[in-house]
C-alpha cells in the first residue's frame, strides 16, 4: 500500500492503490488486509475439502498385515506370560527346597561345625 505526499505543509496525500486524495491525520490508521484476505481464503479452500476427506470411501481399510500382526503380539504375548509362570513356579519349587534342607537340625548342625565359631 503506497501513499504519495503532494503537500506536507497541508497535509494532504494521494491514496495510489485507491486514487483518492485525501488528508493525512495521525487519528487514523490505515490498514493493508490483503495478507488476511489470502489467509481466509486458503482456510475457505481447506473448510471446502473437508467434507470430501470424511467420505466413507476415503477412509482408511484395516490392512491384512495389520491383522497378522496383531496375531503375532497375542501369541507372543502368551508365551512369555507361560514363560514367566514357569520361572516363578521354578524359583518357588527352588525357595521351598531351601526351606526344607535349612529346617532339618542335621544339616545347620554339620554347617555349624564346617564353618565353626565365628567368634
Amino acid at each position: 500500500m503506497s501513499t504519495i505526499i503532494i503537500s506536507p505543509d497541508f497535509n494532504i496525500i494521494l491514496d495510489a492503490e485507491n486514487k483518492v486524495v485525501g488528508e493525512a491525520r495521525s487519528d487514523i490508521a490505515v490498514l493493508d488486509i490483503a495478507p488476511l484476505e489470502k489467509k481466509v481464503s486458503e482456510l475457505e479452500a481447506m473448510v471446502d475439502e473437508l467434507p470430501n476427506l470424511l467420505k466413507p470411501e476415503r477412509a482408511i481399510a484395516l490392512e491384512p498385515g495389520r491383522q497378522e500382526e496383531r496375531a503375532l503380539l497375542r501369541w507372543l504375548f502368551l508365551k512369555y506370560t507361560a514363560i514367566g509362570f514357569l520361572i516363578g513356579l521354578a524359583l518357588l519349587c527352588l525357595g521351598a527346597l531351601v526351606c526344607h534342607v535349612l529346617s532339618r537340625s542335621e544339616v545347620v548342625k554339620a554347617l555349624a561345625n564346617i564353618f565353626g565359631p565365628l567368634t
